[in-house]
């Protein structure tokens, strides 16, 4: 039988997380396992931030006053983006379902597929649960991050489409999209 003990859940604060937030959730209640919510910093963003774009690229919240955005170092970068993914959980994740998992938020800074790879390694994941929501152009032409994370990954991935259909509790089955069982 396998063990899995440790999930990578690579997230970009947007809705289309939450579907690969969910999935994970109810294997690491399975097999009692912790998720690592993962998300990572692009290095322009950090860049554009330090060469006068005073962190637009980074997506602060709207409450940020300009001033914070204005003086903030590095390591204030990765204390507020951990605050972010935990409040991102908070906001978008059913209390219950939070309850039930240990989630572990980390944040990198680097290109993403290499930071993904790196910290599962570093981590020692046991398997990586990604949202898709590349086009197929960008498919064409070079390949999604998922698809690059798939081709790259030292453990196994568990890809979600958008479009996918799951069996509910219910016997149901439904696209993992409209799952509300998940969001808060």
């Amino acid at each position: 039988m396998i063990a899995i003990k440790k999930i990578l859940v690579p997230i970009d604060l947007s809705d289309v997380s939450i579907p690969a937030i969910g999935y994970a959730s109810s294997l690491a209640t399975v097999h009692h396992a912790e998720i690592i919510l993962f998300h990572v910093i692009h290095t322009e963003s950090l860049k554009e931030h330090f060469a006068g774009g005073y962190g637009e690229g980074l997506a602060f919240p709207p409450d940020t006053p300009v001033k914070v955005r204005h003086e903030i170092s590095v390591d204030n970068i990765f204390a507020i983006k951990r605050q972010m993914v935990l409040e991102f959980l908070d906001q978008k994740i059913r209390p219950d379902l939070r309850n039930r998992v240990k989630f572990t938020p980390l944040v990198k800074l680097g290109k993403v597929v290499e930071e993904i790879i790196a910290a599962v390694n570093e981590d020692k994941c046991d398997l990586i649960v990604i949202t898709s929501h590349g086009s197929r152009l960008r498919r064409l032409f070079g390949g999604s991050i998922t698809d690059r994370v798939v081709r790259s990954a030292p453990c196994p991935v568990l890809s979600i489409q958008p479009s996918a259909e799951v069996r509910t509790e219910n016997d149901d089955r439904l696209q993992i999209k409209l799952m509300d069982q998940w969001a808060a």
